[in-house]
């Protein structure tokens, strides 16, 4: 009787040690000066300004700093290697898409991004649409399809990362029928567009909206489930009315590197929930389109999407 009296005590005193643990996990935390967080793309894309808007929501949740550190190169892997061998002290983070993912899994990069990076909260998650001059002889999907089967090779498709989901929308959409070709500026892949100098663009819907609105540029397809709801783009096909499996879209997230403190983690999930959720980003968010898929996403729901991404595009890009 003593010693089942021992033994209940002692696994008293273990559960009693794991529950206050849990409890500091969660909400003992302080922020105590300023976060870095990197951004492995140049200032002014969608990676940059989406990180932009969040920190400065989540400045008002935090109470200190957070300020935003360009490290572009190799398509976001220089970025994530940067971020790597930062101090893991919690005041440390990386902005990431599936695009490094995809050129690890395509060979373009050696560096393991899969292993390297985890998930902490996802922001938004973008679309990609096709985009092409309004001289263009061509406005729907089978009519450019029917275009490439009479001038084989002649359509190309400008792309900002010829290793990311722009270019892996560009196989998936036109299946050999149109090349990506790579551009590092938005600004002169719009006017090559515009110029007739390269047939198409696959971009974000905020980068050419005005364009779309002014006429000079049209749609052919977007590279969603269900049509867009957005102006202009309402009535544009959408790759799961024309029976493609395009539907690749920049998630937009915020990543951890292994050994960052499980507190600092906890607290951070959930001031970015309250920052994601403030009217001020959900305004900027509204702006650039960026409401036609679910955004936020907390650890536990971004960690099994980015193991299905990775899974699903090992599927279709690996290396054979």
């Amino acid at each position: 009787m003593k010693r089942r009296n021992v033994i209940l005590m002692l696994l008293a005193l273990i559960f009693g040690v794991c529950a206050t643990a849990s409890g500091k996990a969660a909400g003992d935390w302080k922020w105590e000066r300023k976060i870095e967080i990197i951004c492995p793309w140049g200032a002014g894309g969608g990676a940059d300004t989406t990180l932009r808007a969040f920190t400065s929501a989540l400045e008002k949740v935090i109470g200190v700093p957070v300020v935003v550190n360009n490290k572009a190169g190799a398509g976001g892997v220089t970025g994530v290697e940067f971020a790597s061998k930062q101090p893991t002290d919690g005041y440390t983070y990386v902005l990431c898409t599936p695009s490094p993912l995809l050129a690890q899994i395509t060979g373009q990069t050696d560096y393991d991004v899969y292993g390297t990076i985890h998930p902490l909260t996802q922001l938004v998650h973008d679309v990609n649409i096709f985009v092409t001059s309004k001289d263009s002889p061509y406005s729907t999907y089978e009519e450019l399809k029917e275009y490439c089967k009479k001038n084989p090779g002649k359509v190309k498709c400008g792309v900002m990362t010829i290793t990311g989901l722009d270019a892996a929308c560009v196989a998936a959409a036109w299946q050999g029928d149109v090349e990506a070709v790579a551009y590092t500026e938005g600004a002169q892949l719009n006017a090559d567009i515009l110029g007739g100098h390269v047939a198409l663009g696959c971009v974000g819907p905020a980068e050419v909206s005005a364009l779309i609105e002014s006429g000079d540029m049209k749609a052919i397809l977007s590279c969603t489930e269900q049509r867009l709801t957005l102006p202009k783009l309402d009535k544009v096909q959408c790759a799961g009315e024309v029976g493609l499996n395009a539907f690749f879209g920049p998630a937009r997230g915020i990543f951890y590197i292994k050994g960052t403190p499980e507190a600092a983690l906890k607290a951070f999930e959930a001031a970015a929930e309250k920052a994601v959720a403030s009217k001020e980003f959900q305004n900027w968010a509204k702006e650039q389109g960026l409401d036609q898929r679910p955004g936020w996403k907390n650890t536990a729901d971004y960690q099994a999407a980015w193991d299905k991404d990775y899974k699903d595009l090992s599927a279709l890009f690996g290396k054979k």
